[in-house]
């Protein structure tokens, strides 16, 4: 199994989120892209997850330096090839949350938020998958037609495949990926899992026949 890098950036405020992250997740390796006015969080946080034998490299950066920020966090990817990335933009300027959502564009690679953490940080932590977003293959945009025509759902994934002339295992994996960005959903019925397109979906699919460049992939 491929081992696991989260990368995350530091703000002024409520850098324990980051950490909370960290935390529920867990890692392999983490790497924390800070600024001076952050330095010293990140010298009890290196204490803290060093304590639990989790290696961690850091990178300083100017907190409006949008190209600094992208290309620190790119080049800390180039350097770990082997592993999976994960990104945590709890925190930072915005300037270093966008640059680490796009650099998670580049990569493929899912970024972590914590949703309203609340006094005693017991927030539920949300996954988004931004080249799902980004991109759309043809045979997603095909998925999400097929269950448009179909008045929004079909009873089964086998079903969905047929209409869509997909196989089981392509299928399944389109079907991930289409859940993952919040186009679809799936409800288990017995044996039967029920797929249903979200209002997202169907936004998303609707904005082909205006921007078509801009959403679906060649």
């Amino acid at each position: 199994m491929r081992k696991r890098l989260h990368i995350a950036t530091l703000g002024l405020h409520q850098n324990i989120l980051v950490e909370y992250v960290i935390t529920r997740r867990g890692a392999d390796k983490v790497a924390i892209i800070y600024t001076d006015e952050n330095k010293e969080y990140l010298r009890g946080l290196e204490k803290r997850l060093g304590e639990k034998q989790v290696p961690v490299i850091s990178s300083k950066v100017q907190p409006w330096e949008y190209y600094e920020v992208l290309s620190e966090i790119l080049e800390i990817v180039a350097e770990h090839e082997d592993y999976n990335i994960e990104y945590n933009g709890s925190c930072g300027t915005r300037i270093m949350t966008s640059a680490l959502y796009l650099a998670a564009l580049f990569t493929d690679s899912p970024v972590y938020f914590v949703k309203d953490p609340g006094a005693e940080l017991k927030g539920d932590i949300i996954k988004v998958q931004p080249v799902s977003v980004a991109l759309l293959t043809e045979p997603k945009k095909l998925i999400l037609q097929k269950l448009e025509e179909c008045g929004g759902s079909v009873d089964t994934q086998r079903e969905l495949g047929s209409r869509a002339d997909l196989k089981a295992s392509s299928i399944s994996k389109h079907l991930n990926d289409l859940e993952d960005a919040g186009y679809i959903i799936r409800r288990d019925y017995g044996t039967k899992t029920r797929v249903e397109i979200t209002n997202l979906g169907r936004i998303v699919f609707n904005l082909k026949t205006f921007r078509q460049g801009n959403i679906w992939s060649r």
